[in-house]
């Protein structure tokens, strides 16, 4: 019914819903054993029935019905951000008895999302539930305890998240893209300023590793490298180029004149621009297929 915030620093999210069971059986108890598994902050998990003992349905079976609110811990993946899609999972299992004695099956309509819900900095997909078994390595201690004893049953609710793709283009990408144009600017300089072609780029590597610092201090450190990371290194690798430019344009003017100079530092910004911009497409197809 509501997920409140996804935390990327401790892969971790804030969700509240609703569970039920039904049941014909009246010999057993099956929410005496569901458990969350993947809780993150066990003291913050709040468990609230909705009925005082389970209601007798219609055809004879009984109901039961509860509300869950509180954090749970789901792997997140920052590979492909500012493109990031996620999948936040609510694992369900009764900790008590095992598959010989009680088994989950889907009701009708066995999951759903509240239309109205909304989640601050991503679009929500259709959440999808899957119902099977968990087997424990461990007999935690039983003994003669075989393979089927340590066999429970289990859910795995799962709710797709994306990020907006304008919102990682207008805040990270673009702002990219505006400072490499600048920097090519100083190759369009009249070769003779040499100092101001020099400039230009200098100030926008400054630009782009201040930008870099401000994006990787908001994300969690990561053993692994970033699209986000690898678009930075391409922008240096274009920003130094066009600095390369400049220089090798310079002694140009110096050798061969003006006008070869001029010829020179263009061809540097064509080729600076287009490796980029091929570049780019092959990391985006890479991190985004």
């Amino acid at each position: 019914s509501n997920i409140q915030q996804v935390d990327l620093t401790t892969n971790s999210f804030d969700a509240d819903f609703y569970v039920w069971l039904r049941w014909s059986n009246p010999d057993i108890d099956p929410t005496a054993g569901i458990e969350i598994m993947n809780v993150y902050q066990g003291w913050a998990l709040t468990t609230t029935p909705v009925y005082d003992k389970p209601q007798r349905q219609s055809d004879g079976s009984l109901l039961w019905l509860a509300r869950y609110q509180g954090s749970f811990n789901a792997p997140l993946s920052l590979a492909d951000y500012p493109f990031q899609k996620q999948t936040l999972k609510i694992v369900i299992e009764d900790g008590e008895k095992n598959t010989g004695r009680i088994v989950y099956e889907p009701d009708n309509d066995p999951v759903g999302l509240d239309p109205h819900i909304t989640l601050t900095g991503y679009n929500l997909g259709q959440p999808r539930i899957e119902f099977g078994a968990n087997t424990y390595e461990s007999s935690f201690g039983e003994v003669g305890a075989t393979r089927e004893d340590r066999t429970y049953t289990r859910i795995v609710v799962k709710i797709p998240v994306s990020a907006p793709a304008t919102s990682g283009i207008v805040k990270i990408i673009l702002p990219i893209i505006i400072v490499l144009v600048a920097s090519g600017l100083g190759l369009v300089i009249p070769a003779t300023y040499v100092d101001s072609k020099v400039n230009v780029p200098i100030t926008a590597l400054i630009a782009l590793v201040a930008m870099h610092f401000v994006v990787s201090a908001s994300l969690p450190q990561v053993g692994y490298l970033l699209m986000i990371d690898v678009v930075y290194l391409l922008a240096y690798a274009t920003v130094t180029t066009m600095l390369a430019g400049a220089v090798v344009s310079a002694w140009t003017l110096k050798l061969r004149g003006e006008d070869e100079a001029t010829a020179l530092q263009r061809r540097f910004l064509v080729w600076a621009n287009a490796a980029f911009l091929l570049s780019l497409a092959a990391v985006l197809v890479l991190y985004l297929r």
